[in-house]
């Protein structure tokens, strides 16, 4: 058994590394790709806000998104400070009010943390059961930072989902090939 299972030792090793790989690489597109409409939504706040827009004019007043519940993306601004001045969305019933961090962040980047300066990529965690997916876009313009985020429920889903998949095609494949390298040891034997 023993010498068995030396031989079935890099083949475990593969599957591992592959499946390992397969993984994070799936899950990074999947939480890398929740960002892509509140990007698009940050900068235009951004440039907007730049070329004289006001804060009321760049968020949508048709209805407001509870982001605890709801996966539409919202959009809102905020001072200097952090403090909300519009906002599409609400996270607990009121305007989101993410940690300072997250401004500080967005200001202080100069491009080296994302493809664009000023701006800060986050998933926030408002309360026990809400995260939400969240780009910061500081306007030097204006001394205002336009945020878009949205909740992550669906692709937290998904990650759960690929992990459990993910985990039975390793078990699945270590047990077939230590079967395969055990037949193949008693046939030469």
């Amino acid at each position: 058994m023993v010498r068995i299972a030396l031989k079935w030792l890099p083949f475990a090793v593969v599957t591992t590394g592959m499946c390992l790989l397969v993984y994070v690489a799936v899950q990074q597109h999947m939480r890398q790709s929740l960002n892509d409409p509140q990007i698009q939504m940050a900068e235009d706040g951004a440039m907007a806000l730049a070329s004289s827009a006001t804060p009321a004019s760049i968020v949508p007043r048709a209805a407001l998104i509870n982001a605890d519940t709801s996966l539409a993306p919202f959009i809102a601004v905020f001072d200097s400070q952090g403090s909300p001045l519009e906002s599409s969305g609400t996270v607990s019933g009121a305007p989101p009010k993410p940690p300072v961090g997250v401004f500080t962040a967005a200001l202080n980047n100069q491009g080296k943390d994302t493809t664009q300066p000023y701006e800060n990529r986050v998933s926030w965690q408002p309360s026990g059961t809400t995260r939400i997916a969240l780009v910061v876009k500081y306007v030097p313009e204006t001394k205002q930072f336009v945020a878009a985020g949205r909740n992550m429920r669906e692709v937290e889903a998904r990650e759960a989902n690929l992990h459990n998949q993910m985990l039975l095609a390793w078990l699945v494949t270590l047990f077939v090939s230590f079967g395969a390298v055990a037949l193949a040891s008693r046939r030469t034997t």
